[in-house]
């Protein structure tokens, strides 16, 4: 009888395999219970945690008194940021500077920014600053974070091209006899400076006496030295631009006289942090002229 229940089995364990391979199934002693995944687990509130504070960010230029905030195309000018935390270092933090242009060097609170080569001046660039803590309970992970972000801006010049331009179109405007807005042709000079009221008052008299009949204003050279004076008559500016010109004049006062003169015309300028650009202030002009000519420049 043991010998028969075997080979029962036996066969009965063939039949099994053999339905199985045929895509069959074996009976089943009833339904496969899947199992549950675990319950999730509660998170825990973060910890109370102040944000950090960026009290200032500083934007500086290197050379000799040059105004904050201020910067010329291809110049590299320091960032400095003042900030503090009241949980975490500041070396721990972490610092991300932003520009739409230019790049920066540098990681942390201080790192440099150089302004683009080439770009349309003068334009403002807002530099942002992002500082980053992360934090967590006491000796555990630092599984939480917050930011504050602050900006400053930086005024962006291409100096000695916008000095040239301000200085030339002054003198062009200057050499049409036919512009009578005293204020038209001055309105690049800065009010209140040291020579514009000089200047206009010359402007001024030459159009009453003199009818320029012919005249050259050539390419300008400007030298930007913040704090500085001009090498003629040691005229004070932030920046001195030389423009050699020509005119030849009828002077009214005299019957109807030719004169000719020549020369070049120095004109100091100043940068305004307030008003972001740049003026004009002196203009002083250094030349030969024909025999007892009076011609007012």
């Amino acid at each position: 009888m043991v010998r028969h229940a075997c080979a029962l089995a036996v066969a009965g364990l063939a039949a099994a395999v053999l339905i199985a391979a045929c895509g069959g199934s074996p009976s089943s002693p009833g339904p496969v219970v899947q199992p549950q995944p675990p319950a999730p687990q509660p998170v825990a509130p973060a910890p109370p945690n102040n944000p950090s504070v960026i009290e200032s960010i500083a934007a500086k230029g290197r050379r000799p008194k040059e105004p904050a905030n201020f910067a010329d195309l291809d110049e590299t000018i320091d960032l400095t940021a003042k900030v503090h935390d009241e949980e975490t270092p500041v070396e721990e933090l972490e610092f991300q500077w932003s520009a739409p242009a230019g790049t920066f060097e540098g990681s942390g609170p201080g790192v440099t920014w150089h302004a683009p080569e080439d770009a349309e001046t003068p334009r403002p660039i807002e530099i942002t600053l992002k500082v980053i803590e992360k934090y967590g309970y006491p000796d555990g992970p630092r599984i939480y974070q917050q930011d504050v972000s602050a900006s400053t801006t930086v005024s962006l010049h291409n100096s000695k091209a916008e000095l040239g331009d301000m200085s030339r179109q002054f003198l062009l405007d200057f050499s049409d006899s036919t512009i009578r807005d005293i204020g038209y042709i001055m309105r690049n000079f800065l009010p209140g400076c040291y020579g514009t009221a000089d200047e206009t008052a010359q402007v001024t008299e030459n159009r009453r006496r003199y009818r320029i009949i012919e005249s050259r204003v050539d390419a300008a050279v400007t030298n930007v030295n913040f704090g500085g004076t001009c090498p003629y008559e040691a005229r004070r500016g932030d920046a001195c631009t030389a423009v050699p010109v020509f005119w030849k004049s009828i002077d009214m006062d005299e019957h109807n006289e030719v004169k000719a003169v020549g020369g070049t015309d120095w004109l100091a300028s100043f940068y305004i942090p307030d008003k972001q650009r740049w003026f004009l202030c002196d203009s002083s002009f250094q030349g030969h002229q024909a025999a007892h000519s009076t011609f007012i420049k």
